[in-house]
């Protein structure tokens, strides 16, 4: 399947369930890159057995320069671990950024991790 290119920077957050962990994606769908790319989650995400709150990461301060295409994948946790320490299932970001012309992007992405709860079964079962 090939993948549609936007000619603008398009920054995304996603969560991944890869095996039996937990990971955050920040992506740039676009041709061209996203500058001074700031994530701010509007509470706290915890990993490493809810021992470490990953919003505290410097990259969630201010990414300088997001290349087209690029991908950063963020070990959260193991699955059973980060739902067990999720305090909410509904986990929001607000993101900003900026394009080489210097126009300004604002959105908010809003996840339902509802969807992931009940993975854990089909992963252990495979």
């Amino acid at each position: 399947m090939k993948m549609l290119i936007s000619k603008k920077a398009v920054v995304i957050v996603d969560f991944e369930i890869d095996a039996d962990a937990v990971f955050l994606v920040i992506k740039n769908l676009g041709a061209v890159p996203a500058l001074k790319l700031k994530i701010r989650p509007l509470a706290a995400i915890l990993g490493l057995e809810g021992k470490k709150d990953i919003t505290k990461l410097s990259i969630f301060k201010e990414i300088s320069y997001l290349a087209p295409l690029k991908e950063i994948k963020i070990f959260i946790d193991s699955y059973e671990s980060f739902f067990t320490h999720l305090k909410d299932l509904s986990v929001h970001f607000k993101i900003s950024y900026k394009n080489e012309k210097r126009g300004s992007f604002k959105i908010k992405i809003h996840h339902d991790l509802r969807i992931y709860a009940d993975l854990i079964y089909f992963i252990k079962k495979y």
